[in-house]
Order: C-alpha cells, then sequence, then structure tokens
C-alpha cells in the first residue's frame, strides 16, 4: 500500500494534508488525531464486540481486509489472480457480478471532513452513491449510520447508500438505506464521541 500523502477533504476537490497509516488505522490532519467513522460508532455503543472472542474478531477482520484489497486491485485492474487465496475467490466472484462493467469514481479513498473533525475511507463512491462492501453474515442497521458518515465525507449528503454483502457462495446481497435520519443521528454520536474523549481527560 502507499504511504501517507495528501488526500481529498469533504469538498470534493480541495486537497487537504490528511495522512493515513493502514497499519494502525490512524487518520492525521496538521498532526492532530481524527476519529474514524467506525472509531466513533464503537464509541458511543452502536457498533459493540464485546461477549466475542478476539482471536475469532481478529480472524475475521483480517479476512475482510484481504477481501478488500482484491475488490480493490481487481477494480483498478492490478490484481493478480493466480496467487490469490482460494478461500477469497468466492467473494471477489460475488463481488464481480455486483459490479459488472461499473466504473468508480473513488475506491477507498480515505477522506476528512476538516469542520466536523473526522474521517474515514468510503469503499467505493460513484456519482451520488456510496458503496460498502460486507463479507460478514449479518448487516447490521448501524451500517446504514455508517454510511451516512461516509456521505458527509464525500460531500454528497443526499447520496444513496448502498452495502454489497459478499457471500461464500459466490452470491451477493445489496441492501438498501434509505432512512433520511441517518445523518442527523451520526453527527448526533459524534458529538456525543467528542464529548466523552473531552471530558475523559478533563
Amino acid at each position: 500500500m502507499p504511504g501517507p500523502r495528501p488526500r481529498r477533504n469533504a469538498s470534493r476537490g480541495k486537497t487537504m494534508p490528511l495522512n493515513f497509516d493502514p497499519s494502525t488505522h490512524t487518520y492525521t490532519l496538521d498532526g492532530k488525531v481524527l476519529p474514524s467513522v467506525t472509531q466513533i460508532l464503537q464509541g458511543v455503543g452502536l457498533i459493540n464486540f464485546n461477549g466475542i472472542d478476539p482471536g475469532i474478531l481478529k480472524k475475521a477482520a483480517d479476512f475482510g481486509t484481504a477481501v478488500h484489497q482484491a475488490t480493490a486491485l481487481d477494480d483498478l485492474g492490478d490484481l493478480d489472480e493466480e496467487s490469490l487465496d482460494p478461500a477469497l475467490k468466492p467473494y471477489l466472484e460475488a463481488w464481480r457480478g455486483f459490479r459488472g462493467p461499473m466504473k468508480f469514481d473513488a475506491i477507498e479513498q480515505p477522506l476528512c471532513h476538516p469542520d466536523y473533525g473526522f474521517a474515514g475511507t468510503p469503499d467505493r463512491v460513484k456519482w451520488n452513491t456510496i458503496y460498502d462492501i460486507k463479507t460478514g453474515t449479518t448487516v447490521y442497521p448501524s451500517t446504514g449510520i455508517q454510511l451516512a458518515g461516509y456521505s458527509i465525507l464525500a460531500g454528497i449528503p443526499t447520496a444513496r447508500r448502498l452495502a454489497v454483502q459478499l457471500k461464500a457462495d459466490g452470491t451477493y446481497q445489496v441492501h438498501e438505506f434509505k432512512d433520511r435520519k441517518d445523518r442527523e443521528i451520526f453527527l448526533a454520536c459524534l458529538s456525543v464521541y467528542k464529548w466523552r474523549e473531552k471530558n475523559a481527560t478533563s
């Protein structure tokens, strides 16, 4: 993966000095660490993995990361399919079945919102649609809030929000989130997260 470099901000045009470290999943803007969309939702309890064995969580996260990398490389035309782990192939085929000939405007591009003070990486952006790739057996309602956060980052407040669930049998299922209150809920989560961060150290 390439090293940190300037990324586009929420204005969809102006570059900002946003650095992203994929090894720690840390976003830094002008030397200040910004919380990610996922960290915000975890921080307020909308994403909760309590009670799940950490080893199982890590294995699932690593697998999901590998699927994301494979699909991103495939979209860019840079995938070495011969060296691909066979376990990933059904998920890649599922993604290809969904994607078809579609070309995306942004693929795994880290973004930040300098005014709201958070960052994140939408899986795909195309015109007025935000896509999130899922590899788990369940797509949770909080995904709608997650995608609302990404739509703010992408500068598309009224974006169509789709989660594409890739399955081990090579098929896929599309989940669309239409609740217009999701944006308000995400911003409320952001406010609570920042309040907790401020008061935890004050």
